[in-house]
Order: structure tokens, then C-alpha cells, then sequence
């Protein structure tokens, strides 16, 4: 579908948790073939500057290997980026008041 109008799309899931409640957000973004090429490394350089300095949980959790589930231990919030069969790559949310809810849309710029 967008590899025939020339475009490549990334799938960034948010999982928050609002007052117990928990919140998901999986969107489908597509993006020129150009800048999809390079989102890995964009995701990757963003997700590497998120969130707190000191964290208790590993900054960048590559998912080229598991899928999150396995990743991200049950109960955290988190944010994810997957590249169709390229991977991605997941953060534990350390800090969700300081987390903009809207990170996935600007790393890609």
C-alpha cells in the first residue's frame, strides 16, 4: 500500500498509565522512502536523549530479536518504535509527567 506511492511507515506505540488506568496509543505513520531509510537512527539518537539522565531501567531496548512483550517488563510504562521487519526499538518510561505523550511524532523530524 505505501510502497506504492513511494513511501515507507513507521508504528509508534505509547502505553501510559493514567490514574490505574492504562492507555494505548499505536499509530501508523508514513513517511518518505528517504527519511524512513533513516528513522532508526533518528528513533534511536531520540530515545538515547529521553527521560532521565539516571534510569533504573536500560535506556534502549532493541526489539530486533523479541517482540515487546518479552521486552518491557509487564506493568511499566513505555513508548516503542517498530520498523516493519527491520525491528525497532522500546524505552521504559521513567518519568510520565516529564514524557511528552506526542515523542514519537517529533523524533521524526
Amino acid at each position: 500500500m505505501f510502497e506504492d506511492k513511494g513511501l515507507d511507515c513507521v508504528f509508534l506505540e505509547t502505553n501510559m498509565s493514567m490514574k490505574k488506568h492504562y492507555h494505548m496509543v499505536y499509530e501508523c505513520i508514513p513517511l518518505p522512502k528517504e527519511v524512513g531509510d533513516m528513522a532508526p537512527v533518528y528513533f534511536k539518537k531520540a530515545i538515547m536523549e529521553s527521560d532521565e539522565e539516571w534510569s533504573m531501567n536500560k535506556k534502549l531496548i532493541d526489539l530486533s530479536s523479541k517482540d515487546i512483550r518479552k521486552s518491557v517488563p509487564r506493568g511499566l510504562p513505555y513508548f516503542s518504535v517498530d520498523f516493519g521487519l527491520q525491528g525497532g526499538f522500546a524505552h521504559v518510561i521513567e518519568d510520565q509527567h516529564k514524557f511528552p505523550h506526542y515523542f514519537g511524532k517529533v523524533s521524526q523530524i
